[in-house]
């Protein structure tokens, strides 16, 4: 199987659009006309109220991105730093799906899941920097900026802790660090796209009050 097929297989299946079917289907209401617009775990939490309908969202995001990219490295991977298109495709899935005219989330969950296969040390940083940050910041947004730019700024400085922890199929790499920075960095790129809408709308809003 080609790598470019695999990439369409990847993007097509991170098209998924899980919160738009589920509250299409339980409440009748369209998520992207509904709140903020983004198709994600936070977003029908604030249109439905229910942690529960956010749960499954987020677990079935986060699956999205785990489960495909468990099976290549297992199975398809034959260069295994390959790995990082299909990742890629999954993500922009996601955050781009072809089924929402190229609407979507903004990837956290299911660039979670792709991480925990690739590195699971790189989730907990992740998960680290921005809960420290929230607690002194107090945005969600501005929050999970800085941890996403401080991020692979991390493999740089703890490449000897993180590396230790790449997939076993990964260690095959020669540069497991040049890998890692750009896997992550492109990961975080791709996130950071989709948060540029909400920054805006906080500086604009603190323009309106000074």
């Amino acid at each position: 199987m080609s790598e470019i097929l695999i990439c369409v297989i990847f993007y097509l299946i991170g098209s998924f659009p899980t919160a738009y079917i589920l509250l299409k289907v339980k409440y009748k209401k369209i998520i992207t006309e509904e709140g903020s617009g983004n198709v994600g775990a936070r977003n029908t939490f604030d249109i439905t109220n229910s942690k529960f309908d956010a749960a499954i969202v987020l677990v079935v995001d986060f699956l999205k991105g785990l489960i495909p990219v468990l099976l290549y490295l297992k199975f398809i991977a034959i260069e295994p730093e390959m790995v990082i298109f299909p990742s890629l495709s999954l993500l922009i899935g996601h955050n781009y799906s072809i089924w929402l005219k190229f609407k979507g989330g903004r990837g956290l969950a299911t660039a979670a899941g792709i991480m925990i296969i690739i590195n699971f040390t790189l989730v907990i940083i992740w998960l680290v920097f921005y809960f420290i940050l929230n607690k002194i910041i107090k945005n969600v947004h501005i929050s999970t900026v800085i941890a996403l730019i401080l991020l692979p700024v991390s493999i740089v400085f703890l490449q000897g802790l993180i590396l230790k922890f790449n997939n076993s199929h990964l260690q095959l790499i020669d540069d497991q660090f040049q890998f890692l920075f750009s896997f992550c960095a492109s990961v975080c790129i791709i996130i950071l796209l989709k948060h540029v809408s909400p920054l805006m709308e906080i500086v604009q809003k603190r323009n309106k009050i000074v």
